[in-house]
């Protein structure tokens, strides 16, 4: 997921406003973050915007304005995180001054075990020379967000790590700490539907790396393209001018804007809750994403703004509702309007990170759980590893 400023707001309280201050705020539940803004000469009280889960649709972001009395900041004992074994390929974010509770600090040294608050293991990776330690006084979180047909290890579920690990740190919403791929922001607006569709000149585009998945996605696309046009750019492109390199992402992405109506979203692996940015992305263009995965998407997300493959009984039939939507623009326009009600938003710099989560847990009442079976809550039922739509 790439960082941009997206997830900072800036709250103008009208021209004889002499200062404004704004910051992230949260409460205990997590489920509530609080972008504040106050009127120098009136410091007790504050003009605020509440950015909250949407009771309907948990990876929805709302904002209401409301007035709050100021309150001052605790102080707070610094708590040390230390990761057993940094992800590899990523960047050691060790920066809290985004978050609100920022007494924490973080390391990749996992010398620095014994002394640390909270321990993070990296579940998907982890090797077998590791091994826990029994000071029960620290919390022990599982990390990892990949879905589970793809860990590489399966050190976790070894009898020694049963029970040691306190929290879980990954996409699912019913992790400890949830850090699903993104949310989408609801902000109530409109599109030129008739401007949109007007530069539009291909049906369907699909932007992929990996060919051959758990998911058989690659199988549902060959099926789809019998059927309908899909262009499909990356390594497992048909066409060798159909080339998207990681460089050019954002160019790719640009397509959906001036070329292609629809863009499948489509998951490596049909698992619960796990919808990566494949789909979020889509929320920064005015392309219509549709969907394959193991998530509940109709539970999750706004229903409309998007299209199910499960809603279909072949490939073939969902290739006849995109032509029949391309000749209606009336039933394509509804869906779009839509769609263009929620924005894409990038949680990484606010407080709906892991870091500004883990930090406020840790300076919360603490409870720890004990995962005695790590293998039944991460895999046992939570992916289909035989797609049902295809023969």
């Amino acid at each position: 997921m790439t960082c941009t400023n997206k997830g900072c707001f800036v709250i103008f309280l009208g021209t004889t406003v002499a200062t404004v201050a704004v910051y992230l705020t949260l409460n205990q539940s997590l489920n509530v973050f609080v972008v504040e803004g106050f009127i120098s000469t009136t410091p007790s009280l504050k003009q605020v915007f509440l950015l909250e889960v949407s009771k309907k649709y948990p990876l929805v972001l709302h904002r209401r304005s409301v007035k709050i009395k100021s309150t001052g900041s605790p102080n707070r004992t610094l708590k040390r995180i230390v990761w057993m074994n940094f992800p590899r390929g990523d960047n050691p974010s060790k920066s809290f001054d985004h978050c609100n509770v920022r007494s924490c600090e973080i390391s990749t040294k996992e010398a620095l075990i014994s002394s640390a608050e909270a321990v993070i293991v990296h579940g998907v990776r982890l090797p077998a020379s590791k091994h826990p330690n029994n000071n029960m006084d620290q919390v022990w979180i599982m990390d990892g967000w990949e879905s589970p047909l793809h860990y590489f290890s399966n050190t976790i579920f070894r009898s020694d790590w049963n029970g040691r690990f306190n929290w879980t740190m990954t996409y699912r919403l019913d992790s400890d700490i949830p850090y699903p791929y993104n949310r989408i922001l609801f902000t109530g607006g409109t599109v030129n539907i008739s401007d949109v569709l007007r530069k539009k000149s291909r049906s369907i585009a699909w932007f992929v790396s990996h060919c051959g998945t758990p998911s058989k996605r690659e199988v549902y696309v060959q099926e789809l393209r019998k059927h309908i046009d899909v262009d499909i750019y990356g390594s497992c492109r048909y066409n060798k001018s159909y080339d998207c390199p990681k460089k050019r992402f954002v160019k790719c992405l640009g397509m959906l804007n001036t070329t292609y109506r629809f863009y499948l979203a489509f998951e490596n692996s049909l698992c619960k809750d796990y919808i990566t940015e494949k789909f979020f992305n889509t929320f920064r263009t005015s392309a219509i994403p549709i969907v394959r995965g193991g998530a509940d998407y109709a539970r999750l997300l706004p229903e409309g703004t998007f299209i199910n493959t499960a809603s279909f009984d072949s490939p073939k039939s969902l290739a006849n509702y995109i032509k029949y939507l391309e000749r209606n623009e009336t039933a394509m326009g509804d869906i779009l309007a839509k769609k263009h009600k929620y924005e894409y938003i990038d949680t990484l710099r606010t407080d709906f990170d892991w870091r500004c989560q883990l930090c406020a847990k840790l300076h919360g009442n603490i409870t720890r759980k004990h995962y005695t079976d790590m293998k039944q809550w991460l895999e046992t039922g939570k992916c289909l590893e035989r797609p049902k739509d295809l023969p």
